[in-house]
């Protein structure tokens, strides 16, 4: 996409604010009150991100922002996010970013915006599973199965029982893709809230199903069922 077809799209003018990433195109928006100091606001993105364990973005103003990724590295650029796919008031936010009294005028307009681009349609997450072409030597190491049919690469945690690791994809539509597979012990996604996770696997994630021998993928959306308490 060009730099022009890029500017054109869309952008919640509420500045700052939060945005996370769930899948391609839908983002979850949390206003960070206009009083927090930008040092501040960067360590309670920082927070936030750090327990969702998803790719974040704090929106000073259009021509500033701060890139976070799931595993937290950090880069500022001059271009806040634009266009997608914006919902609201489902991710619980840290303490830092609770709601501020006395500005209501933001969250009318960020209801608006996100009214505004409701549509019908349905959502997918990451249809590759996060997978990445294997390697000759991956593939070499990974083909095929172990005697119970599970397939290679993958371990049985001894925590939780449940199978985890990196193998190939066993659908016939992704062959030749490696994966990651992540037993109940890894999921890291947790509400910046409470704590709790924030879906019973890891969201943005895979998991093993014996039952069908399929890895089966969780996506970033499966999130906002969550409710503290």
């Amino acid at each position: 996409m060009t730099t022009a077809a890029i500017s054109a799209l869309p952008q919640l003018d509420a500045f700052p604010y939060l945005l996370t990433r769930l899948v391609p195109t839908l983002y979850h928006v949390l206003l960070v009150p206009e009083g927090l100091a930008p040092a501040a606001a960067a360590a309670a993105a920082r927070e936030q991100a750090a327990a969702n364990r998803l790719q974040t973005c704090l929106a000073f103003q259009p021509d500033a922002a701060l890139y976070l990724e799931a595993d937290g590295a950090a880069t500022w650029t001059d271009a806040a996010p634009r266009g997608g796919i914006l919902v609201a008031g489902r991710l619980r936010p840290c303490a830092a970013l609770a709601p501020a009294v006395g500005e209501a005028a933001r969250v009318a307009r960020l209801n608006a915006y996100v009214a505004a681009q409701r549509r019908g349609g349905y959502l997918l997450g990451d249809l590759r599973k996060g997978g990445r072409p294997a390697s000759a030597a991956e593939r070499a190491r990974l083909e095929g199965a172990q005697p119970d049919g599970v397939p290679r690469g993958l371990t049985r945690c001894g925590a939780c029982g449940e199978w985890a690791g990196e193998c190939l994809d066993p659908s016939p539509l992704l062959r030749g893709l490696v994966v990651r597979v992540r037993c109940r012990c890894e999921n890291d996604t947790r509400c910046a809230a409470c704590g709790r996770p924030l879906h019973e696997r890891a969201v943005n994630g895979n998991y093993f199903n014996p039952a069908d021998g399929q890895v089966w993928h969780v996506p970033g959306f499966c999130g906002l069922h969550h409710r503290c308490g």
